[in-house]
């Protein structure tokens, strides 16, 4: 059996304004930093054998933090990187309504198939995020592994591993920064 730590990068300065991130490259902000170090805390007791990280900066920091509690490896893993949201990152939603009305009125970012021009639709995000998560079920040398991602990963994981869930309680899903969710292949 193999367990999976799913936990979301600590806190950006985008977070904190509320603004939409996606593939923006930025670092964790002294919030971020400090509730990662707690984090670390918790997790360096759980015996994680490697960390599967997305390769943004926010989530670079988180792995390096944690690493520094347990002994592991640390695998950059592009699956993991948060959803391209296109014309919308670094977009409060209010902002995105305004300067963008006609696909904010479409809820754009919550149909499938479609996405915010220049970004990933929901089904891409999907497809990419399940390979990994199908890569890492394979793999026969750990047998803890933890994943250090974005709010959007978080939600692809989640249905994952609950593939019945309403499209409703998919977009509801969500982990708040370093909140750690647990699942394990069977």
């Amino acid at each position: 059996m193999i367990d999976l730590y799913i936990v979301r990068h600590g806190e950006t300065d985008l977070n904190k304004d509320g603004k939409y991130l996606g593939r923006t490259d930025v670092s964790l902000n002294s919030t971020g930093i400090v509730q990662v170090k707690q984090l670390a805390e918790k997790t360096g007791k759980l015996n994680i054998d490697v960390i599967h990280c997305s390769p943004l900066k926010r989530a670079i920091e988180t792995a390096e933090l944690i690493k520094a509690k347990c002994d592991c490896e640390i695998v950059i893993d592009d699956h993991f990187i948060e959803r391209l949201i296109g014309i919308y990152e670094g977009l409060t939603k209010e902002e995105a309504k305004n300067k963008y009305p006609d696909l904010y009125e479409r809820n754009i970012t919550r149909i499938f198939d479609e996405a915010p021009t220049n970004g990933e639709t929901v089904n891409e995000v999907i497809k990419r995020v399940f390979s990994g998560l199908d890569e890492i079920k394979k793999q026969k040398r750990f047998s803890k592994i933890m994943i250090v991602t974005h709010g959007f990963v978080a939600k692809v994981i989640n249905r994952y591993f609950n593939p019945e869930i309403l499209e409703k309680d998919f977009f509801d899903f969500s982990l708040t920064n370093t909140e750690l969710k647990k699942y394990s292949y069977k």
